[in-house]
């Protein structure tokens, strides 16, 4: 409920209280099924639009797409399991203020595994749960989104404590906390707007067309789409324009292997203004790419998606899972791109993460990390109908902006288009499923922020002194066993 579309916010901070006073006195076994119940049907309630998808997207039928729902929920709530017997260690003892940091740590070592194991889900961060309240969120720039999922755990754990021990005085601690959150992302915010004052704005059209995907594949439709797209292309370039921006998948057409389409877009980005947009690179059988193209004039680049959708644009352990491409036809079978790389548009380098790689904070890092001045990133969210997702893609999105102090630009096939600026603050938002264009001011932004030089380091940081701690205890249990000093043979007996 913390979540988009909910979004009753306040629930992040004390979610995990019922859980920790519920395995006081819990053997491991029933801490286990405790936190995987929890998370099975937390991530259920979550991620429920996900057989619509597997339905339109993936082309299987009802039934395979709850089963899908399932195991996901239940691969999910596993890591929790294991980290609820973990976390019962240190939810013994309420006074151990250690607590404080160690079930935190244990929470951001679990959200670690979930975002880099067999391919990576991070959609459940319970960080996301806080994109609107942008005071809170602005220390993001310092360890990224895993540092504001560890802040919320912290203050779960600061009202356990209150509960057990009963003295409300102690109250003041965590509203301390919350004063000094606010404050210092009030003053990062602050010092921020200060650096980009005098940066000059620039211009750029974001389209969100609102097409039917289904009838794109009528060749009158397909026309009748582009030549909207173009109009509205020009409209927007009469109106200061300096760049537009069309969504993933926009038209299914192949400019790369069409001379007739490419010398359209060419010459139109050299007569009229630039063109960004979401095309396939159909090259060969073994060498099909979703692609964000740049046509600038003569100049042209692309940006092959590296981060494939899993079971959407290739089939995970293909080799094992050879019956899931024989059950649906309708999966991808994209090839990732070879490297992670920017655009160059007019001396400015263009950080585009597409779709569903904005999920991932390392990907964009990566991009910013090289150079990236602004983040770009196109979508296509029609297949989640009106569910919570698009805003909960958004939600990723913004964060973002956050980590790398960058302007996000977002275009969308059918919502949410959006405008975001480096503090997470959303300047504009398209209304979802319906057709909207707009100009997007923004600017090129070159200082990079602690959690852009450094890396991914805090969560690593945190698995660290768990695996530290834990090599400590297995040390301090078998001690005794394995490193008894050997009683010297008495050579003489």
């Amino acid at each position: 409920m913390a979540f988009p579309k909910a979004q009753i916010a306040f629930l992040a901070f004390i979610f995990l209280v019922p859980l920790l006073l519920a395995i006081e006195k819990q053997s491991k076994a029933s801490v286990f099924r405790m936190f995987f119940s929890f998370s099975f049907c937390s991530n259920l309630l979550l991620l429920y639009w996900i057989p619509r998808v597997m339905v339109q997207y993936g082309g299987t039928t009802w039934v395979l797409g709850i089963i899908a729902l399932i195991v996901l929920a239940a691969y999910l709530s596993f890591f929790s399991g294991l980290a609820g017997m973990l976390i019962a260690r240190w939810s013994k003892d309420p006074s151990r203020w250690t607590a404080l940091f160690w079930i935190p740590a244990i929470w951001i070592a679990k959200d670690l595994a979930v975002e880099k194991m067999f391919s990576g889900f991070p959609w459940c961060t319970v960080g996301y749960s806080q994109y609107q309240n942008v005071y809170f969120i602005q220390v993001a720039e310092i360890g990224g989104i895993h540092l504001i999922s560890f802040i919320i755990i912290a203050i779960n754990v600061m009202f356990f404590r209150l509960l057990k021990i009963k003295n409300w005085k102690r109250l003041l601690a965590p509203l301390f906390v919350f004063m000094l959150i606010y404050a210092g992302g009030y003053g990062l915010l602050k010092n921020h707007s200060l650096r980009v004052a005098d940066i000059a704005f620039h211009q750029a059209g974001i389209i969100q067309p609102n097409s039917n995907h289904d009838l794109l594949f009528d060749f009158s439709t397909k026309q009748k789409v582009l030549n909207h797209l173009f109009n509205t292309s020009l409209a927007l370039k009469n109106q200061g324009a300096e760049l537009i921006i069309w969504p993933e998948f926009t038209v299914p057409i192949y400019p790369l292997q069409s001379p007739a389409q490419k010398d359209r877009f060419t010459s139109f980005s050299r007569r009229q203004v630039p063109i960004l947009a979401g095309f396939t690179d159909f090259q060969d059988s073994d060498n099909v790419f979703n692609s964000v193209m740049l046509f600038n004039g003569d100049k042209f680049e692309k940006y092959d998606k590296f981060h494939l959708t899993p079971f959407g644009e290739y089939v995970l352990f293909r080799r094992w899972l050879f019956f899931v491409k024989k059950i649906t036809d309708e999966i991808g079978d994209f090839t990732p791109g070879k490297t992670l790389h920017n655009l160059d548009f007019a001396g400015h380098q263009l950080a585009t993460p597409i779709c569903y790689e904005v999920i991932y904070p390392e990907l964009s890092r990566q991009l910013i990390a090289l150079g990236g001045e602004v983040i770009i990133t196109i979508s296509n969210d029609s297949w989640f109908g009106k569910s919570s997702a698009p805003y909960q893609h958004l939600a990723m999105a913004v964060f973002r902006s956050i980590e790398n102090r960058r302007y996000l630009l977002r275009s969308t096939s059918n919502g949410i288009s959006a405008l975001v600026d480096p503090a997470g603050r959303m300047v504009y938002q398209s209304p979802l499923h319906k057709p909207d264009q707009f100009l997007a001011s923004f600017q090129y932004l070159k200082q990079k922020t602690i959690f852009t030089r450094w890396g991914y380091l805090f969560p690593y940081f945190c698995l660290f002194l768990l695996s530290a701690y834990g090599l400590g205890i297995i040390y301090k249990k078998y001690k005794n066993r394995f490193f008894q000093p050997r009683k010297a043979k008495n050579i003489l007996a």
